[in-house]
């Protein structure tokens, strides 16, 4: 049996998330949650590691890196203490895009690893003192809802943001973690 865990980046991490990296941009250009990318768009190429973890460590106190200037957490997903499977990112205070924002590496995806890493979320979310969790996925993203639903979530609203229908959904944590 497969065990999971969720992990603040560190220099651990480098030679899974380079390999992780490669092999996601290969597949897909749109790579969610944003915080998860290299690429900078001040420098024009890609950061190297130790860069990007600075920056994620800045935004877990500054959140400088977001629009909204809101503390972050990047967690990756570890599958068997080695495996990056994904990563979510937990704002530090509601947005109006939410809590939580995640993403499954391509070739895991429709396997549960999603609602496995949000349950795991959930408890860092209660950990910090964050009894109620909203999140903002796109209505055409099936399989976050999916997920979203199987950890406890309710529709609360709906509304347009840059040209796309946007489901808020809402988890009341500590129900959620007893379950």
């Amino acid at each position: 049996m497969s065990n999971y865990c969720l992990e603040i980046p560190n220099m651990r991490h480098k030679v899974e998330y380079e390999r992780v990296m490669d092999k996601w941009e290969s597949v897909e250009n749109n790579i969610q949650p944003e915080l998860m990318r290299r690429y900078s768009k001040n420098f024009g190429s890609n950061i190297p590691f130790d860069k990007w973890l600075e920056y994620c460590e800045d935004d877990r106190t500054t959140g400088s890196m977001l629009k909204n200037n809101v503390p972050c957490t990047l967690f990756f997903m570890i599958k068997d203490k080695k495996e990056i499977v994904g990563c979510i990112v937990m704002n530090h205070k509601d947005t109006h895009r939410g809590h939580l924002h995640a993403g499954i590496v391509p070739w895991h995806r429709g396997k549960g690893y999603g609602t496995r890493m949000l349950s795991l979320a959930l408890q860092k979310c209660f950990d910090a003192g964050i009894p109620t969790v909203h999140i903002t996925p796109r209505k055409d993203n099936q399989g976050a809802i999916k997920t979203i639903l199987k950890n406890g979530g309710v529709l609360i609203e709906e509304f347009m943001e840059d040209g796309n229908q946007i489901l808020r959904y809402e988890i009341d944590v500590t129900t959620s973690i007893e379950n």
